[in-house]
């Protein structure tokens, strides 16, 4: 029997050549706390989801300085999109390192792709469509921060 109703495709894996830390232009760590841990030892996934959040975060604020203060900002970014792969269990304490890079670059959005490593083990990919806001809607990525983003696409 079949719905009328569209179902959401799964998604897919990812490309194998996301589970390599060298491809990755941007690095960095991330820390798992005692209190991240599930009842099964397990740092939990959303500790993890939050690790993808804060590389973004960081990144973001580089490429667009005072994104996040209302006080200084003149566009917005949002997320449209969040698509998230648990890879393998994390166990604290793990150091986790960092790969960020731009998946895809729009017009009006870009896609910020991250991964979680336990040594050289890939433990969570993420991909993050986010888009830039104005008062009446969605704005063109400014060319300078276009020119910027660009420089950190996977290859």
């Amino acid at each position: 029997m079949t719905s009328e109703i569209a179902l959401v495709p799964v998604t897919e894996r990812p490309h194998p050549a996301r589970l390599s830390k060298s491809l990755y232009p941007v690095s960095g760590l991330a820390l798992a706390r005692y209190g991240d841990m599930d009842a099964n030892g397990h740092v939990n996934n959303l500790a993890l989801e939050s690790m993808h959040e804060n590389a973004r975060a960081e990144f973001n604020e580089r490429i667009f300085p005072g994104i996040y203060d209302p006080a200084v900002r003149t566009i917005r970014l949002v997320t449209a999109n969040n698509v998230v792969h648990f890879l393998a269990e994390v166990h604290w304490p793990a150091r986790i390192e960092t790969g960020l890079g731009i998946g895809r670059l729009g017009r009006t959005s870009y896609v910020v792709s991250t991964a979680l490593f336990v040594g050289e083990d890939c433990v969570g990919l993420c991909d993050t469509v986010l888009v830039m806001l104005g008062d009446d809607g969605p704005l063109p990525v400014p060319e300078d921060a276009r020119a910027r983003l660009g420089d950190y696409l996977l290859g």
